[in-house]
């Protein structure tokens, strides 16, 4: 062999031993995913082993505050994925963050609703006229509120916007009459239901929809598409897993949050059981949304909410 082919092929060698440290170096680093312990799925992954799938792992990132400070730690780029309420990503797209919608549950407008006390005179939606009602701006909460006035023919001015601080007890201020009502996500909206508080209607009854939804920064999506698809297979393996064996997820649930196990797993019986593939159904849902939040005001300007989507990785979601 003479030496420039052996200075080639030295040249090869060398070369692909770069190439594959830098793949395992890529894979070796976790994607990092940021959830709420509250509601999100990705919380308890590593209850069934799904924070590791197809060669790739999952850093499980929880945020107390929710989808605000996901969306935050998103554009930062402190995370890679974020797992948010489906009002999330409208409230991204309005203020210019890169990202796209990735993947996206099954409704699950049961796992939302508007809760008054069980001693309260309120009986239906038009009752609530005039009324307290606590939520957190800008979220699903809001949407769920913004729906349900629809449905009782009141406009937003003719309730009482209530916004409680943060880890605020809210079932005590229903008790003493701070406020009339208040829209709760499960899995308090259960544990308030079974300790004094009754629920007046569901985000289901007024037409919120409240899938959950992952979206991606736009710079994991091109520089780590195979660890993403990885990620929505290991989601949809996940949800199955808890749609079939609720006791279980509901036990990983229970301890993670110190709650009542009978709670979790009554909250965990309403989750949606399977993704759903990113379509026009969804960037409809969506379209509505960012139309509504602008006619109110909530953001400053109309959206294409279609152009938040990617339907990339839809051949990933067969668990």
């Amino acid at each position: 062999m003479n030496v420039s082919r052996r200075v080639m092929l030295a040249s090869l060698a060398a070369a692909t031993a770069v190439t594959t440290a830098r793949g395992q170096t890529a894979q070796s680093k976790p994607l990092r995913i940021g959830t709420s312990n509250t509601f999100g799925f990705a919380a308890t992954f590593k209850a069934n082993g799904d924070d590791k799938f197809g060669g790739f792992s999952f850093e499980i990132v929880p945020f107390n505050g929710g989808s605000p400070q996901i969306i935050t730690a998103l554009n930062a780029g402190e995370l890679d994925v974020g797992e948010l309420g489906e009002v999330g990503p409208v409230v991204a797209q309005s203020a210019d963050i890169p990202f796209k919608i990735i993947a996206a549950t099954e409704p699950w407008g049961d796992g939302q609703g508007v809760l008054v006390d069980k001693k309260s005179g309120i009986a239906s939606l038009t009752d609530l006229k005039g009324k307290k009602i606590s939520y957190t701006r800008s979220t699903n909460s809001h949407w769920v509120l913004l729906k349900t006035l629809e449905k009782a023919g009141l406009k937003p001015d003719q309730v009482q916007h209530i916004f409680l601080p943060p880890g605020t007890n809210v079932q005590a201020v229903l008790e003493t009459g701070g406020i009339d009502a208040a829209i709760a996500i499960d899995t308090l909206l259960t544990a308030f239901e079974r300790s004094g508080s009754r629920r007046l209607v569901s985000g289901a009854d007024v037409g919120a929809e409240n899938p959950l939804y992952y979206i991606a920064s736009d710079t994991a999506i091109a520089n780590k598409a195979p660890a993403i698809g990885a990620f929505v297979s290991a989601l949809a393996k996940h949800v199955a897993w808890g749609h079939a064996k609720p006791e279980e997820r509901a036990k990983a649930v229970a301890e993670l949050l110190r709650i009542d196990p009978e709670v979790a797993l009554i909250a965990e019986r309403k989750r949606p059981g399977r993704l759903a593939p990113i379509d026009d159904r969804l960037r409809g849902n969506n379209q509505k949304i960012s139309d509504v939040f602008f006619e109110q005001g909530l953001i400053g300007k109309r959206l294409n909410a279609s152009l938040s989507f990617t339907d990339q990785f839809n051949g990933s979601i067969a668990p």
